[in-house]
């Protein structure tokens, strides 16, 4: 058996792949929850850390208690957070759906009308075509309360498996947070002895540098929402707290967030002004609300993203920004989100096992 394996190592190295990536794929919620209950154990660890370091007396605090403690935490903040922001969210898709479609759609006639002459006078569009009924069957396909309707159904038949998922996170985060070790332990039993040493110094770097970077993470996105929805209430835009954390929680998309956020916002802020009639004001708020936008990206690229993106994962800036590049031309938006972290353990890796190589070492030397 050894021997057949040998003359064809490579043809179970790749059969080997092949079954990780299709048993990954098949098992995708499991491997989901257990990629959050991580990320929850990487936030929580540090404060369960100085939680155990409390004296009560002679005694140090109760283990349990620090995870208990951390844990919930995390869940009061993050069902806070959903209850305060659902129920606006369902406000400003009501509002949506208030637009009255017949007086908006009179009101840009004449310059609809402009625009149909320029497109047929071009060529473009045949003279039977009407843009103004193209525009109002889109319009209406967006503003449409019965699309708001099927989003609330999709919803309501979501909730029984996001709350089954959220209880298996919890489950899962309490012993990752309880038992410190289970983790370094199922990965030692999958490493050669030889490599145990290394290996470990690998976890450990990899948890202080992560638990950094999304510790960070959460920071910025907190001071995103709030400047954005600061900015927005200042010049008059209804629904400013939920455009705002809209805005905010793009942001963990690296650099192609802020464009999402800005078009958002843009969208959303005009919408709250159409819904009210006040069609003249549609363009002085959009440029109201792209100029808070530039002023919070600035913000934010200036000050905030180096020191998140290049202090925590010590790499620099254009370092990060290719790969996030790449990673967006492999796998998209999903990849761009998990680049960093992914990037920062492959650099602990090669700087722990193939450090002798020069390239390796000037990638990683600052780690």
């Amino acid at each position: 058996m050894k021997e057949l394996y040998q003359k064809n190592k490579l043809f179970f190295i790749i059969l080997f792949i092949a079954l990780a990536g299709f048993l990954l794929w098949y098992f995708s919620n499991i491997v989901t929850i257990l990629l959050i209950s991580l990320i929850v154990f990487i936030i929580g660890s540090p404060l369960t850390a100085i939680l155990d370091r409390i004296k009560l007396g002679k005694r140090s605090f109760p283990h349990i208690l620090s995870t208990i403690i951390t844990l919930l935490l995390i869940i009061v903040v993050f069902f806070s957070l959903c209850s305060f922001f659902i129920p606006l969210i369902i406000q400003e898709a009501r509002m949506i759906s208030a637009i009255d479609m017949d007086k908006f759609m009179a009101y840009y006639q004449p310059q609809i009308d402009g625009l149909q002459n320029l497109l047929v006078d071009f060529g473009v569009m045949p003279h039977e075509v009407s843009v103004t009924t193209f525009i109002e069957k889109k319009l209406f396909n967006i503003v449409n309360f019965g699309f708001f309707s099927t989003v609330v159904k999709d919803i309501f038949s979501f909730t029984g498996k996001f709350f089954f998922d959220t209880f298996s996170v919890i489950f899962i985060s309490f012993f990752f947070l309880y038992d410190k070790t289970m983790i370094r332990r199922v990965v030692l039993l999958l490493v050669n002895p030889k490599y145990e040493e290394q290996t470990i110094h690998v976890l450990d770097k990899a948890k202080r540098l992560l638990s950094r970077y999304y510790i960070g993470l959460l920071v910025n996105i907190m001071v995103m929402v709030t400047l954005y929805t600061i900015g927005l209430l200042i010049i008059g835009v209804k629904g400013a707290l939920v455009i705002g954390l809209f805005g905010g929680i793009v942001h963990i998309i690296p650099y192609l967030g802020p464009v999402m956020a800005t078009l958002m916002g843009v969208v959303l802020g005009v919408t709250g002004v159409v819904s009210i009639g006040d069609y003249s004001m549609m363009g002085i708020t959009a440029l109201r609300i792209i100029l808070v936008y530039i002023t919070v990206i600035l913000i934010d690229v200036i000050v905030l993203e180096p020191m998140i993106y290049g202090k925590s994962v010590k790499a620099h800036p254009i370092e990060i920004f290719l790969v996030i590049i790449a990673a967006g031309s492999l796998g998209g938006i999903p990849a761009m989100i998990i680049a960093v972290p992914s990037y920062t353990f492959i650099r602990i890796l090669l700087k722990e096992f193939l450090s002798q190589f020069q390239m390796v070492r000037s990638l990683t030397g600052h780690m």
